[in-house]
């Protein structure tokens, strides 16, 4: 019996939002990048998106805090933008883009559970992300595993629950054996940004803690939201030191792109084993933000879609530049 081709199209939403800004002109904004997947466009669209005319996502993918920004000083500072699990605004766009497109939304946002006070320093709250269905169904809510240094400024707590996994079904996307089977069922794995590191920058290199859990849950896509620094960062205030990082030509942070890849090794040496755990390519998904936040944070955008080959060989399908923001959408195959 043959193997069925299933095919999938990504896309990733790479926005430059600021905390200390009005949420909803986040969104607005978002709106206005997405608006020719929620109506028919009548002309081929910009090539400086990358959105072709005309083509929707299966999944749709968006960075980390996506609409609030990332570098919250403390929890009384993050405290006005916490959203109650997966009913906050974050969620609502969530649902009524997921319904408007078509698709299923991934999107990060900070995370207030019932019970966790807003302004005193009473509860957990979570750096998240929420993973919602094409009829606008909350599917999943993941919280972030890894801190970075960054999320415990503001009191973020880990996620206890280790690395995401869910399985997704997508329809009507795939060319399969049987013209009567309609959907397809996908395994994802989910991580937010510092999961893709060392735990804790400590744990040896090797270790490849995110890498080896995509593996054992046989993985079929990889989605990881990011706020994600450039190499480069400058550590000081100093405004010329912005500005040198800022006039870098707008590419994709190519070193970023490869320690991605690299980050995920197991993922490729799982297809060089003499017996083969797993015969269907993986996808690597990593929407980032982009941009320079508090005037001293440059972000490495450079959202990606890598898929890593059942030959052992890892392709760069598609990528955004470092500084642009932008929506990527591309095919692959699994």
């Amino acid at each position: 019996m043959s193997l069925r081709t299933r095919k999938l199209t990504i896309a990733c939403l790479q926005i430059n939002a600021h905390w200390g800004t009005d949420v909803l002109s986040s969104i607005r904004h978002a709106d206005a990048l997405l608006e020719p997947f929620l109506q028919a466009p009548t002309a081929p669209c910009s090539s400086a998106n990358r959105i072709r005319s005309g083509k929707k996502p299966d999944i749709l993918v968006l960075p980390e805090l996506a609409f609030t920004g990332y570098g919250f000083p403390s929890r009384t500072a993050i405290a006005p933008y916490l959203e109650p699990t997966g009913r906050g605004v974050s969620t609502q766009w969530a649902q009524r883009t997921a319904q408007g497109i078509g698709c299923h939304v991934i999107v990060g946002y900070p995370e207030r559970p019932d019970g966790s006070s807003i302004v005193k320093d009473e509860g957990p709250i979570y750096n998240s992300a929420v993973v919602v269905g094409p009829s606008g169904t909350v599917l999943y809510n993941y919280r972030k595993h890894f801190l970075y240094e960054a999320d415990e400024k503001w009191g973020a707590s880990s996620g206890q629950d280790g690395f995401g996994s869910l399985d997704l079904k997508i329809k009507n996307s795939a060319e399969l054996v049987s013209e009567n089977e309609n959907e397809m069922r996908i395994r994802v794995v989910l991580g937010l940004c510092m999961d893709l590191n060392p735990e804790k920058f400590e744990a040896p290199f090797t270790k490849f803690e995110f890498g080896n859990f995509a593996v054992t849950n046989k993985a079929d896509v990889i989605v990881m939201p990011m706020a994600w620094l450039a190499f480069g960062q400058p550590e000081s205030n100093n405004e010329k030191d912005v500005t040198d990082v800022q006039d870098i030509e707008d590419e994709p942070d190519w070193r970023t792109v490869h320690y991605w890849a690299r980050r995920l090794t197991p993922v490729v040496s799982q297809y060089a084993q003499p017996e083969q755990r797993k015969t269907s390519s993986t996808i690597f998904v990593a929407s980032n933000r982009c941009g320079i936040e508090n005037g001293k944070i440059t972000y490495a955008g450079s959202s990606c879609v890598m898929q890593f080959c059942n030959d052992a060989s890892v392709q760069l399908v598609a990528t955004l530049p470092k500084k642009s923001e932008g929506v990527l959408i591309t095919d692959v195959s699994i």
